[in-house]
């Protein structure tokens, strides 16, 4: 008996190529579709495995939350709004992180005024169980601290441009007219005032000129109790100052007969350039009152009037002589 026979090879037979082809059929194609999900579940269990526990590092920004300032002390420097935080551990750890509940506390009581160094404590985050802090960015932080002062001062309107038309500015007023300011100790010192930004007043016109304006801050750590205030500019034509000669004067209120030396006056008027042009004074405009004189002989000052914008400079003569005859009628009345 040969070899062959001892082991039983003569009992098998290769199989044909055409066999073959279609036991690698029956392999790959038959239920394909589970034979694949199975594959892809098998790889993904094993991709959970080898790859969710291997730690890895990922980085936060992590809020700094400032408490317990004493309430006579502000802080005067740049301080940050965040710190970078990096940590390590398996990657079903590092899910489980909820960033938006991540916060630093910074305990700021018992500080004085001068700069103070605080360090940076991640030991505070509530962190799973396994996840490791690399490193916080930056480790310590230098603020700045001032005493906190507050003062009441004036509002100063401030103007920028030139009125038209020879236009000139006769009254200001603002509200409030003056606002608390809050701020550094040492900056208030050298402040005497609150400005507005500026009112343009190149397009102004004749009249009130009303605005709601902004208040300039003069430093960064300075504020106001209010913001804005309410600007009030009257503007008024330029004036103007005219001579009215040969005016005529005369007498009221007298029952008598009456002479006046001289008869007229010279008028000088001072006052919005449109109304001194136009102004007239007509008769009586220009007058001695003469109630309750009796018969005589008086010097007297003439009375002018005007519109109420309108301002006398001067009159010449200043005092007028006026004589009171009594009058023959009168004389026949009283007997």
């Amino acid at each position: 008996m040969s070899w062959r026979d001892r082991i039983g090879l003569r009992r098998w037979r290769l199989p044909s190529r055409q066999r073959l082809g279609e036991i690698a059929r029956e392999i790959f194609v038959r239920n394909a579709g589970l034979k694949l999900l199975s594959l892809l579940a098998a790889f993904g269990i094993w991709f959970a495995v080898n790859f969710g526990e291997r730690d890895t590092e990922v980085g936060y920004q992590v809020p700094l939350e400032l408490h317990d300032i004493p309430p006579n002390l502000m802080i005067v420097s740049p301080r940050p709004d965040f710190v970078d935080l990096r940590v390590s551990g398996p990657r079903t750890l590092l899910t489980r992180i909820d960033r938006n509940r991540l916060s630093i506390p910074l305990n700021l009581m018992g500080v004085r005024p001068g700069p103070a160094i605080f360090r940076v404590v991640p030991e505070s985050l509530d962190l799973p169980r396994g996840v490791q802090i690399v490193r916080v960015t930056p480790a310590e932080i230098t603020l700045q601290f001032a005493i906190l002062t507050r003062k009441q001062m004036p509002v100063h309107l401030a103007t920028t441009g030139r009125p038209p038309n020879g236009l000139r500015v006769t009254k200001t007023k603002v509200a409030p007219e003056a606002v608390e300011v809050i701020g550094p100790a040492d900056q208030l010192e050298r402040l005497k005032a609150v400005e507005t930004v500026p009112l343009d007043l190149s397009a102004a016109e004749p009249g009130l000129l009303e605005q709601e304006l902004a208040l300039e801050n003069p430093g960064e750590y300075v504020s106001y109790s209010a913001n804005k205030v309410n600007a009030q500019v009257e503007l008024a034509e330029p004036e103007h100052t005219r001579v009215l000669s040969n005016v005529p004067v005369v007498v009221r209120n007298s029952e008598d007969a009456t002479q006046l030396s001289p008869a007229t006056v010279r008028v000088t008027v001072r006052g919005p350039r449109s109304v001194i042009e136009s102004l007239e004074l007509g008769h009586g405009a220009v007058y001695i009152d003469a109630a309750g004189l009796t018969p005589g002989h008086y010097l007297l000052a003439p009375l002018v009037d005007l519109p109420a914008n309108v301002e006398l400079v001067q009159q010449e003569p200043t005092k007028m002589q006026l004589r009171i005859v009594r009058s023959n009628n009168r004389n026949k009345d009283e007997r």
